[in-house]
């Protein structure tokens, strides 16, 4: 009877334990972060597996250290971390965070290219949102020997990216998606008196005249009438360009003698390289040129932002002298 009883005892002291260890395990698989929103972690190389977790517990992401260890430590993560930009999501669990981690499921970076002047402002502005440095950007850029000429190798746009990626990898990529880009325009160019450089070059210049989108395909169908009149194009950004200085308000003589081959006042025909990487909105605007017969534009004098556009020298002098009566008014030297 006593035996009965004690195997009784036995089984229900086991079941409570196999119980016991069911709801442990089932808590163990089912515990998730405390992220209370969807959240961005960066792991750089050579960042320890202690400074991320202290990091993940400081920021209120993971709060159970203990299991997170038991996790990182069950599966080897703690000793081998990869370098990568991961997400981390409410409710996700604690063993699904460390498994991205450790198999490097990296979540792409939306990486947004928009204008910049010169090559340098491009390299820090890819790299604010990359991990690599910006020197090292232009490291490999003057590796490739294209730190002047990037800007021939980039379409505008939003890209998905790892954020790990490197820069001569980036550099790839952006090449081939500007191949695919001017691909798509094949048929466009095949007829065109331009080729895909120099349309770049060109929309880098009207891109730098005037950000009213509705006028600069009337600005390109003017600087291609020079073009095609083997007029001198006369285009004061190239001058800012070649000086360098860019917040210049008013082109002056002195300005427009500035030896640069980039200085269109003295030199015939495109600059050698883009002024800066032009939008999508000014390389449409030189494919879709309007044809017209405007030879000169000026700013109009109401500083509108728009410009007024002469067919001959006449008319564009006495649309200069408005434009300069009026920054002699406000003062504008």
């Amino acid at each position: 009877m006593k035996r009965r009883k004690s195997i009784k005892i036995a089984a229900l002291l086991i079941a409570l334990i196999v119980f016991a260890v069911a709801i442990a395990a089932y808590r163990t698989y089912n515990a998730k972060v405390d992220a209370a929103q969807t959240t961005d972690i960066y792991i750089y190389p050579f960042t320890t597996y202690t400074e991320l977790r202290n990091d993940l517990h400081q920021k209120g992401i993971v709060n159970d250290i203990r299991l997170f260890d038991f996790y990182a430590k069950a599966s080897g993560y703690n000793k081998r971390l990869k370098a990568g930009h991961y997400v981390v999501k409410p409710k996700m669990k604690i063993w699904k965070l460390i498994n991205d981690l450790r198999h490097g499921n990296q979540q792409p970076v939306k990486l947004v290219i928009g204008k910049s002047r010169l090559s340098e402002d491009f390299a820090n502005k890819v790299s604010s949102g990359l991990m690599f440095k910006p020197q090292e950007l232009i490291a490999e850029m003057q590796k490739e020997g294209i730190v002047d000429s990037i800007f021939f190798f980039v379409v505008p746009n939003t890209y998905e990216v790892y954020w790990t990626i490197s820069p001569a990898d980036f550099i790839s990529r952006m090449k081939r998606e500007s191949s695919k880009f001017w691909q798509s325009k094949s048929k466009q160019l095949e007829n065109f008196a331009l080729n895909r450089y120099q349309i770049i070059s060109l929309a880098s210049i009207i891109e730098e005249e005037t950000n009213k989108n509705d006028e600069k395909p009337i600005m390109a169908g003017v600087y291609i009438n020079r073009l095609n009149k083997d007029m001198l194009l006369q285009a004061d950004p190239t001058v800012k360009y070649a000086l360098k200085n860019f917040m210049l308000k008013r082109i002056k003589g002195e300005h427009l003698k500035v030896s640069s081959p980039y200085n269109t006042y003295i030199n015939k025909g495109l600059p050698p390289t883009p002024i800066c990487l032009p939008s999508l909105a000014s390389i449409n605007a030189v494919l879709n040129y309007v044809k017209h017969d405007y030879l000169f534009f000026c700013a109009k004098e109401d500083f509108s932002g728009y410009h007024n556009f002469a067919t001959n020298a006449n008319q564009h002098e006495l649309n200069r002298r408005l434009y300069i009566r009026e920054l002699n008014k406000r003062g504008i030297k």
